[in-house]
C-alpha cells in the first residue's frame, strides 16, 4: 500500500503486522463518553483500532475522512475505536483528551490511553496509526500517516463482503486519492519542536548562541541568526523538556518573543499556559499579520496587533492562505507562563478540513 509515512520518533514502524492477533483493551482504560466496548464484544465486526493525538494536525486532518468512513459503513458492520496517546504532558491528563473528543465531535468510541497501555500492546511509534482488525479478530491492515485513505476503504468493503457476500456496497463508490505532498501541493516546512528534549533530537534546533540549557531559566540575546528547521528566542524563557516557557512578559527594553521562518500555506502551533490566560501578539515579518492571513484563532486587538488568546492546552491556527515564500512569524507573550511546544505546517492539498 502506498501511503504517507509519519512517524515519530523518526525510523520507527508498528511492529503488529497483518496476520497477528489484535491485542484486547484492558479493562481499567478509561472511555470517552458513554460509549464502552471490547474486541472480543466486537467479534464478527471489523473494527479500525485508530490512534491519535488532539495536538496533532495530520491527526485532525483525518478526522472528516474517519468520519465519512463512520457514516458510510457502521450500519453493515463496522466500527472504529480511536485511542488517544498524548504526545506531551498536558495530552496525557484525561480532561484535556476529553475536552478535545467533544470539541472535534468524534462520533466514535474512543478511549484515553493515559498510561500508554494500548499503545504499547500495539508497539504503535506514530499519529496518526490505524490497524484494520477483521471480523475474526486478526489485524488484516496496517495504516501510517495520512494519505491513502482509498486503499484502506477498500479493505473495509472487501473484509465486510468476505463474512456477508450477498452485501451490495455499489451505493458507496470509493473516491480516488489524491496527492497530499509534492511539487503540486507547494512546500511546507518540516515540524518544529521547541522544549529541550523535543528539540534537540527530533527537529528543532535554536539559533541562540545561548542555545538549550535542561530546567534553566535563560536571558536570550537578540539574534539575527536563522536556522531551516528551528526558532530563535529573545528574552527571559525556561527550558523544559515538552517546551520554552516565558518567564516574563514583553515590556519596553526587555522583549521577550519566540520565531520561526517557514514556508508553508498554513501554521499551527502548539501552545499552553503554566497558569492563567496569556495574551499573545503574533506577527508576520514584523507587522500584524494582515487580515486575509489569519488563522481561526487570531484576532485584531484595539491597538492593531494580532493577538491570540492561550486558555488552554491545543493547536492553535495561526496562518492560512500564505504563499510560497519565506516568512518570520514571531509569537510575544503579554505575561509570564506561555509555554510553545512545536509548529507545523500545511500545504495547498491539506487544507479540506473542520478546523475546530
Amino acid at each position: 500500500m502506498a501511503v504517507v509515512l509519519l512517524i515519530w520518533p523518526t525510523g520507527l514502524l508498528a511492529e503488529l503486522t497483518p496476520g497477528t492477533p489484535a491485542p484486547e483493551f484492558p479493562k481499567e482504560v478509561l472511555w470517552l463518553g458513554t460509549q464502552r466496548t471490547s474486541l472480543s464484544a466486537l467479534r464478527g465486526k471489523v473494527v479500525l483500532v485508530e490512534f491519535w493525538e488532539y495536538t496533532c494536525i495530520n491527526c485532525i486532518r483525518t478526522f472528516p475522512r474517519l468520519k465519512e468512513l463512520y457514516r458510510r459503513y457502521q450500519p453493515f458492520g463496522f466500527e472504529i475505536i480511536a485511542v488517544h496517546k498524548g504526545e506531551f504532558g498536558f495530552a496525557s491528563q484525561f480532561e484535556n483528551v476529553l475536552r478535545a473528543y467533544q470539541r472535534f465531535a468524534l462520533p466514535y468510541p474512543a478511549i484515553a490511553d493515559v498510561k500508554d497501555k494500548i499503545w504499547k500492546l500495539y508497539d504503535s511509534n506514530g499519529w496518526p496509526n490505524s490497524f484494520l482488525v477483521d471480523q475474526d479478530g486478526i489485524i488484516r491492515d496496517v495504516h501510517h500517516g495520512e494519505g491513502g485513505y482509498g486503499k484502506v476503504e477498500e479493505v473495509i468493503q472487501a473484509l465486510l463482503k468476505k463474512r456477508n457476500r450477498a452485501l451490495d456496497l455499489s451505493g458507496h463508490p470509493i473516491p480516488p486519492d489524491k496527492p497530499l505532498f509534492g511539487p503540486t501541493c507547494g512546500i511546507q516546512s518540516d515540524e518544529v519542536f521547541v522544549g529541550y528534549a523535543r528539540g534537540a533530537s527530533w527537529g528543532g534546533q535554536i539559533a541562540n548562541p545561548e542555545g538549550f540549557q535542561r530546567e534553566q531559566s535563560v536571558v536570550y540575546k537578540p539574534t539575527t541568526e536563522r536556522v531551516t528547521r528551528g526558532f530563535f528566542a529573545q528574552g527571559w524563557w525556561l527550558n523544559r523538556p515538552d517546551d520554552f516557557e516565558s518567564v516574563a512578559g514583553s515590556k519596553p527594553r526587555a522583549r521577550v518573543s519566540l520565531g520561526i521562518t517557514y514556508k508553508g500555506r498554513d501554521v499551527y502551533a502548539v501552545l499552553s499556559v503554566a497558569k492563567k490566560p496569556v495574551t499573545v501578539a503574533v506577527t508576520r515579518d514584523g507587522p500584524p499579520i494582515p487580515e486575509g492571513l489569519r488563522g481561526k484563532d487570531l484576532r485584531l486587538a484595539p491597538d492593531g496587533q494580532t493577538v491570540v488568546t492561550i486558555d488552554e492546552p491545543r493547536m492553535y491556527y495561526l496562518i492560512t492562505q500564505e504563499d510560497q515564500e519565506s516568512h518570520e512569524l514571531v509569537l510575544e507573550p503579554t505575561a509570564a507562563g506561555l509555554r510553545i511546544s512545536s509548529f507545523s505546517f500545511g500545504n495547498r492539498c491539506l487544507e479540506s478540513f473542520d478546523r475546530l
